[in-house]
């Protein structure tokens, strides 16, 4: 069964307009990313996850959607975050994580019936009903689909309509139920031909003509099969046509018309091999092969053989590649070559084998790669300068990384610790002496007790953050620095700001992404691990 997950993602949540190329909003978030511009960061890294998806790049699109959805939150910017929450529910689909797919579709659709936003109600229904028909739990994708198809019709949305039907469809033709998802793709396609929905048109028509094949009804498979062809042709969809010249030449096959077979599969290797498509290639060249064979032309099927297996390789290395690198990004540390020093490759090494944990390790991750201020937030113990530390030396781990305790330095010699001092600026102040945010200097200042700092040295932070300079005590040359801040606190920041104890500014510039830290009461599976960890590390 064909769908087509980038058009669908097109009329469901990436509404934002035009999108520019990718390149142009990357180069534009590492302006923003440099300034501190919270507002323009977020929307430029859901402008690059719309795009990548967009593209079907669907795990780049999480990394940014993800980004998005922890940079806002349900009172701050809660728009934008529920359709953050929406699109990587709408990449775990894709990519047939379902479980989580679902999780994120119904945290989002949450929001949308409390603002009585049907059509988005409608769409997670859809949505949702794909993921339980990619698990094969087709009774609960029904029920999803009907409900989807019954707001759509309160809507009159007839193209969407179309789509739950399509949908119900697909899960008949799961279930072996080839008659009842002949009658549904029958009635979405009337509807998309009334609507003139030719994308929509082209995939029923290819679908039906694969039931029909199916049913063993060769002159109707390739009579749909052919429509769905010119259908797509005025289109200029390459991709997908590929597929359908591949339907046509399996049909040609069973119906002995062993030249137009391999004709029609001559034409979808041509456009496969065109486009660096490799999907197709291995079921091509395998029914070519077998053609060839029953022609007795065993010189010409060998031939394909060797193709076909070698396409099967080079696809295998790529899966192992990709498998490869995603291990590596998503393995934190490995626990088993963890030094006595407690760091693995001159690292710092977090534990955590946990659910709780490793959500945090895949965040780690993630923003590493950019350059933005973190906030971290967690009891006290829990790791946040481990955490800081990663994030650093991830990013730039041949810059410096200083870090200051905002609650270990009095009040009266914070500043001076902070921002240096000039010669004779105060009493014993006999030489100038640097201050902790001009030696992070392009590198990464770690704020840690956040919450303990006094409300005119929060302004003075505040000041930095926005201008990029620093002026020591005592002086008035400003020094230009470029830092990331990373903070860290025990305390919630939220009611120190309604107790006007922290600045809400300095906050909103602080908290770009946050990691929160569970207690450690909250993922106890980590405790066999730790604990093992210390036993190896003081023995």
């Amino acid at each position: 069964m064909s769908d087509n997950k980038s058009k669908q993602m097109q009329k469901y949540f990436f509404t934002n307009g035009k999108t520019k190329s990718i390149n142009s909003y990357l180069k534009a978030l590492k302006n923003y990313e440099r300034s501190g511009d919270k507002e323009k960061i977020i929307q430029s890294y859901f402008e690059i996850g719309t795009k990548y998806g967009l593209l079907q790049n669907y795990r780049k699109a999480l990394e940014y959607f993800f980004l998005t959805f922890n940079a806002t939150s349900e009172n701050d910017n809660p728009k934008i975050h529920v359709k953050s929450a929406a699109n990587i529910g709408l990449m775990y689909t894709a990519i047939h994580k379902n479980e989580k797919a679902i999780e994120f579709l119904l945290y989002a659709q949450k929001f949308f019936k409390l603002k009585s936003d049907k059509i988005n109600v409608a769409n997670t229904n859809r949505h949702i009903a794909d993921s339980y028909n990619n698990a094969k739990i087709y009774t609960i994708a029904l029920e999803y689909y009907f409900k989807a198809i019954d707001i759509y019709e309160s809507l009159e949305d007839n193209i969407l309509m179309s789509k739950a039907i399509n949908g119900t469809a697909v899960t008949y033709y799961y279930l072996g139920n080839y008659d009842a998802a002949l009658e549904r793709f029958f009635a979405s396609l009337k509807i998309q031909q009334d609507e003139k929905f030719f994308d929509g048109i082209g995939i029923t028509e290819n679908n039906i003509g694969e039931i029909y094949y199916n049913m063993g009804k060769y002159a109707e498979a390739l009579k749909y099969y052919e429509r769905a062809l010119v259908t797509y042709k005025d289109l200029k969809q390459n991709n997908f046509r590929s597929t359908i010249y591949l339907g046509i030449g399996e049909v040609q096959k069973k119906l002995k018309k062993y030249d137009l077979a391999l004709e029609s599969l001559n034409s979808a290797l041509k456009i496969s091999e065109e486009m660096n498509v490799k999907t197709n290639l291995p079921n091509i060249l395998m029914e070519m092969k077998e053609i060839y064979y029953i022609m007795g032309n065993y010189k010409k099927a060998y031939e394909i053989q060797e193709k076909y297996l070698t396409i099967k390789d080079e696809i295998l290395q790529e899966t192992k590649k990709l498998e490869k690198e995603k291990f590596q990004k998503e393995k934190l540390t490995d626990i088993e070559s963890i030094s006595s020093n407690g760091e693995v490759n001159n690292k710092p090494t977090i534990i955590g084998v946990s659910k709780e944990m490793k959500e945090i390790f895949s965040l780690i991750n993630i923003i590493s790669e950019h350059n933005v201020n973190v906030l971290i937030t967690g009891p006290t113990g829990s790791g946040k300068e481990l955490i800081a530390k990663r994030i650093h030396q991830n990013f730039k781990s041949d810059s410096p990384f200083i870090a200051i305790n905002c609650s270990a330095i009095p009040e009266h010699l914070l500043e001076s610790e902070l921002f240096g001092h000039a010669k004779g600026a105060f009493t014993g102040a006999v030489k100038s002496k640097k201050g902790k945010i001009e030696l992070a200097n392009n590198g990464t200042l770690f704020l840690d007790e956040i919450g303990d700092m006094n409300l005119s040295l929060q302004a003075k932070i505040l000041r930095v953050i926005q201008e990029r300079k620093v002026t020591p005590v005592g002086s008035s040359k400003e020094i230009p620095v470029s830092i990331r801040i990373i903070s860290a606190t025990n305390k919630n920041l939220e009611e120190l700001i309604e107790s006007n104890e922290f600045r809400r500014d300095l906050f909103y510039r602080l908290n770009v992404i946050r990691i929160k830290i569970p207690a450690l009461k909250d993922h106890k599976s980590d405790v066999p691990v730790l604990v093992s960890h210390f036993i190896k590390k003081y023995n």
